[in-house]
């Protein structure tokens, strides 16, 4: 009678198969003539993952033995349920039903885990007080518990303990010591093994991956009798991760079998490595996809700055997650298109997925590059809560948009409100005092964070710098920048030389700035020699001018901007023959004026110009107010200067943003 249904259930293919059995053992009233097809039962419904199912059936049964409900608890860890086995576990003890070794066993797992050493220490009781300390299958789960705690140490003296050992209880002290970082010893003590297994060598070429030690991790793949698909995937993710693209094609080509996680493995190498087309041809070729494919794909398309690949991925994908929206999202902000990851994201809002902390930092980063204030105080009023303020990233990018937006107040409130503050965080809000003229306040936070005893870096200085020449102090930028070479031993960078250079030649002291460049360690960049040509512009030095023009000129022979500005330099000294051949060098390198933009936030709707602009729905009115306040100025005693315009060949209108207006008188 039982062998007839226990025949049955080992013929069983799927749940629905499993089912109907079920249902055939209830109608002839034989489901409960034995506890092996009970527990066979069970068994089969962890098998195919239909643990609720299996409950029902549990809670029928009038009195369940050790055997039951061990096979019930196991099926839930098994199905990576481990919260749910825990409270199986504790509803057994309070039924009094002594636990086998097997149930033991399960509930170390579910334990270990989770990392949860407190409770296992609980059972490591109750393994005594049953009787089970000196069995193999329970101090091997007690192994694998202490290891994946962290107590590799202990978890050694329980081997050393143990009176008999096989592969299992070797595998689980070398995967400690390997999780632990400790791969010499456990290296040494897979030497030693009496025997191995697929899993024993898979676990030491982790650890040998882990320290991206990839000759002893092929050594040891090469000496393997039997591979598996877990073991090709180890190589396989060392030799991506490693960022040797060409052996990772070569272990994938010769893998005699492949997962959908061989496939993201080699394709986010190929990404990794810059070559989108190989892994677009990789993705195309792929028996199945899941959304980290798309994703990574995605991805790298985004890392190369190709955007528009990217999205069209993006909007193929059949299925989209919490991580892809981020990608996109992330990768139209980091590629200049601040406007397109605030829209991509409204989109993302109405498909009502949960935000998390990192697609919040993504918005915020989109609204700081936008200066989009109002919708950045809605994105902080709907998802920023109390708990986010002891998040010090998030806080930065906080202080960070709103000093961007223009609210100074509010970065400083955020600022004030931080739990703990990071290096990070004094520099991005001394930048902010900088980027807003308050000089003073950003000395005052620099003075108030040595207090503290934060070390300050080279970004910190240079927000101080940048404070000190925003704010035309030059005796406090000059003690800055001895400080931060004499004190703190910080090589100034280009972008320090540069700043000096701007505080120094705003003040009028152009010779000290250009001595300054030229006792640079390193070749002075273009926004050093920028910074001294707008200089000389201000205060008129036409020989200084051409030095720093005629270095611009080999750097950024495409830069209208240099031509520009030397041209009206020319034009303020009247040097009209010199204003014409800097015009025929516009002409000669075919150099193109760049484009003015900028954008405008109204109504919580950004608005982005570019110069004479007339696609705007409201450009006729836009332009009637421009000249009203042309007019006003006027009247106000303010006039153009147009000897300082430089003119465009393909443009005989003078460039609005290259009028110089003078006070009269």
């Amino acid at each position: 009678m039982n062998q007839a249904p226990s025949d049955l259930l080992s013929r069983c293919r799927s749940l629905k198969s499993l089912k109907s059995v079920h249902a055939r053992l209830l109608v002839d009233c034989s489901i409960f003539s034995s506890e092996l097809v009970l527990n066979k039962i069970l068994r089969s419904c962890s098998r195919f993952g239909a643990l609720d199912y299996a409950c029902k059936i549990f809670a029928a049964i009038p009195r369940p033995n050790a055997f039951l409900w061990t096979a019930l608890i196991h099926g839930h860890v098994d199905n990576h349920r481990y919260e749910k086995a825990l409270i199986l576990f504790r509803q057994m003890r309070r039924e009094s039903v002594q636990p086998l070794n097997f149930t033991l066993s399960s509930v170390l797992k579910a334990l270990a885990r989770q990392t949860r050493l407190h409770e296992g220490e609980a059972v490591l009781g109750l393994i005594f007080k049953c009787g089970f300390h000196s069995d193999l299958t329970v101090q091997n789960s007690v192994l694998d518990l202490l290891s994946r705690c962290g107590q590799v140490d202990i978890a050694r003296r329980v081997f050393d303990g143990m009176q008999d050992r096989d592969v299992v209880s070797w595998n689980s002290i070398i995967s400690g010591y390997v999780s632990n970082s400790e791969l010499d010893i456990a290296r040494e003590l897979f030497d030693r093994m009496p025997e191995r297994n697929v899993v024993s060598c898979t676990t030491m070429i982790c650890g040998c991956v882990k320290f991206g030690n990839m000759a002893d991790a092929q050594a040891i793949f090469d000496s393997m009798p039997v591979r598996d698909l877990a073991s090709w995937n180890v190589m396989l993710s060392g030799y991506v991760d490693t960022g040797d693209i060409t052996a990772a094609l070569r272990v994938f080509e010769a893998m005699p079998s492949s997962n959908i996680g061989s496939w993201n493995l080699i394709i986010s190498g190929l990404c990794k490595a810059g070559q989108l087309e190989s892994a677009r041809e990789f993705f195309n070729r792929m028996p199945k996809r899941n959304v980290a494919s798309w994703t990574m794909m995605v991805d790298g398309y985004v890392r190369n700055g190709d955007v528009t690949n990217a999205r069209y991925l993006f909007d193929q994908m059949p299925e989209k997650n919490l991580v892809s929206w981020s990608t996109m999202i992330d990768g139209y902000a980091k590629n200049g298109w601040p406007h397109l990851a605030i829209t991509l994201f409204e989109q993302y809002e109405e498909q009502g997925i949960e935000l998390d902390e990192t697609l919040t930092l993504i918005v915020i980063l989109a609204c700081s590059q936008l200066g989009a204030r109002d919708k950045a105080e809605a994105i902080v009023q709907k998802y920023v809560r109390p708990l986010h303020f002891s998040n010090v990233q998030l806080i930065t990018s906080l202080i960070d948009m709103y000093a961007k937006c223009g609210s100074i107040d509010k970065a400083l409130q955020v600022f004030e409100k931080a739990y703990r503050k990071d290096l990070l965080c004094y520099s991005t809000m001394i930048a902010a005092f900088a980027n807003h003229g308050m000089g003073q306040d950003a000395i005052s936070l620099f003075d108030e964070m040595q207090r503290v005893n934060i070390k300050p870096d080279g970004v910190t200085f240079l927000g101080v710098l940048s404070a000190c020449n925003h704010g035309g102090l030059v005796v406090e930028g000059r003690k800055f920048f001895k400080l931060m070479i004499e004190d703190f031993c910080i090589q100034p960078s280009e972008r320090h030389y540069a700043c000096m250079v701007d505080l120094l030649g705003r003040a009028g002291c152009l010779d000290e700035a250009y001595n300054l460049i030229r006792s640079m360690p390193m070749e002075p960049h273009a926004g050093v020699w920028g910074a001294l040509l707008a200089a000389c512009r201000i205060h008129s030095n036409v020989d200084l001018a051409e030095v720093a023009a005629g270095q611009l000129f080999t750097i950024e022979p495409d830069n209208s901007g240099s031509y520009v500005l030397l041209s009206n330099i020319y034009a303020a000294a009247r040097r009209w023959n010199d204003v014409a051949r800097v015009r025929a060098m516009l002409r000669e390198h075919r150099v193109k004026k760049n484009r003015g933009s900028s954008w405008i936030e109204f109504g919580s709707v950004v608005h982005e110009f570019v110069m004479g602009d007339i696609s705007h729905l409201d450009s006729d009115k836009i332009y009637f107010i421009l000249d009203l306040l042309v007019e006003d100025m006027k009247l106000s005693g303010y006039s153009i200067d147009k000897q300082k315009v430089l003119r465009s060949p393909t443009n005989p209108l003078p460039s609005l943003i290259s009028y110089d207006i003078m006070e009269d008188g």
